[in-house]
């Protein structure tokens, strides 16, 4: 097998020359310079605390179609991880305790289109994913069972499953529906369903 060609750089130059290092040892793994992140398959970012830098970084690497981006922390914040899923960033892991065999099998995992995260990051995204799509919810005019009820209509549930699901009659499911419907003005459940999609809550 071929090696992987990966390009890697840091938010400052010891995080770069601490990247290189840290992935010279795996014989499987070709590094090309930053410069030449467009002949990679993959690019990896490392930094001790992500900021603004690496977030350019990310945002620099992420501009090509197909080519997977990991950022490698010591430690971020929410909004910056934020941030950094906004600018297309495959995946982020915690330097701490990683080793480079698991890098490895992250970038893999990247080009298989399973994106790799950190089990505490992947809370603290979708913390942050439930109170946007709350935010959003309030801003439509849906209420939490409202918003469920639009989200399983949504993947092609019908009524009789989404009661099944909610643990609900099937009248009081289709009595949500149309409470929606009227308040909100629209004709049926399709405009109901895009409705909420473009409010962005499903």
């Amino acid at each position: 097998m071929s090696p992987l060609t990966l390009a890697s750089t840091g938010d400052d130059t010891d995080a770069a020359e601490d990247a290189a290092a840290f992935l010279s040892t795996v014989e499987s793994v070709r590094l090309v310079a930053w410069a030449d992140r467009d002949d990679a398959r993959v690019a990896v970012v490392f930094a001790d605390a992500a900021g603004d830098r690496a977030l350019r970084l990310v945002g620099e690497a992420a501009g090509a179609p197909g080519r997977p981006v990991l950022l490698v922390v010591g430690s971020i914040d929410e909004d910056t991880l934020w941030r950094a899923v906004s600018l297309g960033v495959t995946g982020v892991l915690l330097r701490d305790r990683l080793h480079p065999a698991q890098l490895v099998q992250a970038v893999w995992s990247a080009l298989r289109g399973e994106p790799p995260m950190s089990p505490s990051l992947v809370f603290t995204l979708l913390d942050r994913m439930r109170a946007v799509q709350a935010q959003c919810a309030r801003a439509a005019g849906l209420s939490p069972r409202e918003v469920s009820v639009l989200r399983m209509l949504a993947e092609g549930m019908t009524t009789s499953e989404v009661a099944q699901r909610l643990n609900y009659l099937e009248r009081t499911i289709k009595s949500v529906l149309h409470d929606v419907i009227t308040r909100l003005g629209l004709r049926n459940r399709t405009q109901a369903v895009a409705y909420a999609i473009r409010s962005g809550v499903v």
